[in-house]
């Protein structure tokens, strides 16, 4: 039976965009973060919110502050909103099945370093192959991906080390390297067989604390007993490649990152024991889900790795066992 307190105004219907609306409030517990997310307005978010709470008689959100939590009906009508939205997705899955991969959209996440330096060449191969894609590539830490993919507002992400969860499933395709990066002319420059705790007084220039990149870097510092000098944090492969240029500190980053300041001599790679530090990127995608054919066919097309050689692309290689 249904229950009371959810009662619903026949003259105002609820329309799936309000529900994906606030599922998204829900899941993120922001209003403001939801319009970041859903790339609109934040008083367009209110909005939909309030017609929802208004059609349904009842509020859904309590708001403490700049918080917000679901109420006991905002917790009825969030378990029907996902599945409804989940079923939607089942839906348009299965018309792009009848359809095949000639139509249809395709939405890839990525971390910073593969989302710049590799995605780019890769989508746009796959685009010449199926022109008729609409592709989208969203980029950011490596969290929020693999949670839009968790939220099934990504069809998959490409990361560097995956945060594992059993709803995903998670897919290593190629290998990168992380080497320790110096300005030209460093005094370190040239010298062999470095010792990590010896370079790791030095100043580092570094990500932030939840990218790929820093995580490597930390857990090699753990291992050797060395303890990290972080002089900065910067958000982008590309500023802390101008920050070590400037001569602000080292680095650790991408070879792939680094090829053309490599090649121009701006940048050098120190011999570092321990280094480079080899990494896997990852294909990951929500495991209960049916993938449309689009989906499939980019997963193996990125597995082939035929791409790198038609774009060009250096310093990447398939994963050995």
């Amino acid at each position: 039976m249904p229950r009371p307190d959810l009662q619903l105004d026949l003259d105002r219907a609820v329309t799936l965009r309000q529900l994906r609306t606030f599922k998204t409030v829900a899941d993120l517990k922001s209003f403001s973060l939801a319009a970041q997310r859903l790339k609109l307005s934040q008083p367009s978010i209110s909005y939909q919110v309030k017609e929802l709470e208004e059609a349904l008689g009842v509020p859904l959100l309590d708001r403490l502050g700049k918080k917000v939590q679901l109420t006991e009906a905002g917790t009825v009508l969030y378990g029907y909103a996902r599945r409804m939205l989940d079923v939607l997705d089942e839906a348009k899955v299965a018309v792009e099945e009848i359809r095949g991969i000639k139509r249809g959209t395709l939405r890839v996440g990525a971390s910073t370093t593969v989302g710049i330096y590799l995605l780019p060449a890769a989508l746009g191969a796959f685009k010449k192959l199926h022109p008729g894609l609409v592709i989208s590539l969203e980029i950011g830490t490596r969290e929020r991906v693999q949670e839009q993919v968790l939220n099934s507002e990504l069809d998959l992400a490409v990361v560097g080390p995956a945060l594992k969860d059993p709803e995903l499933a998670i897919i290593p395709f190629l290998s990168d390297e992380l080497v320790v990066v110096a300005p030209a002319g460093h005094a370190l420059a040239g010298k062999k067989h470095l010792d990590l705790k010896d370079v790791a007084a030095q100043p580092f220039v570094m990500r932030e604390a939840a990218s790929g990149s820093r995580w490597s870097l930390e857990k090699a510092a753990r291992k050797a007993g060395a303890k990290l000098h972080v002089a900065m944090e910067l958000g982008s492969n590309g500023a802390i490649k101008h920050a070590v240029e400037s001569g602000l500190g080292l680095a650790v980053i991408s070879r792939y990152a680094c090829a053309l300041e490599f090649a121009s001599g701006r940048l050098v790679e120190l011999d570092v024991r321990g280094f480079p530090i080899r990494r896997d990127w990852h294909i990951v995608y929500l495991r209960k889900r049916k993938l449309p054919s689009s989906v499939h066919a980019f997963i193996e097309f990125l597995k082939g790795t035929s791409w790198l050689s038609r774009n060009g692309s250096r310093g990447v290689r398939p994963p050995t066992d």
